[in-house]
């Protein structure tokens, strides 16, 4: 089940790729951005799906917002938190992107799925299965 905390602000990121001109990652803005954890001021921007998928997040808006400390332990990976945090960023960024699909495109679930794997190459979400 997809937290509504974690949905609403992956839609609201993905809107805001959306209307960014130049796509960046750097600090630009850096001020106003406010650590979704918390609430801490001057956070850097997380890449979800990072490695090859790293272009990929920053043009769809597939990031979050976090201090330093966050941002570290989520990019390391290797506590329990960050494990479960992780995949459950990117659960969520799967499904709105999903059905953002399927609302503006009229795509069916099967041809979402398939939309999500041809950009990602990876299902997160387990009662989906590829086709």
């Amino acid at each position: 089940m997809i937290d509504e905390k974690y949905y609403d602000y992956a839609a609201r990121q993905m809107a805001r790729a959306d209307r960014e001109k130049k796509k960046y990652n750097g600090y630009k803005d850096k001020a106003d951005r406010i650590c979704f954890y918390t609430g801490l001021p001057y956070a850097e921007r997380h890449e979800v799906f990072a490695g090859a998928n790293r272009r990929i997040s920053i043009r769809c808006g597939f990031q979050v917002d976090l201090c330093a400390e966050k941002h570290r332990e989520l990019q390391d990976n290797i506590t329990p938190w960050a494990k479960e945090e992780n995949q459950k960023w990117r659960e969520t960024y799967q499904s709105a992107y999903m059905d953002r699909q399927m609302r503006e495109r009229d795509d069916s679930e099967d041809d979402a799925l398939a939309t999500w794997m041809w950009l990602i190459g990876r299902n997160y979400i387990e009662e989906l299965m590829p086709l």
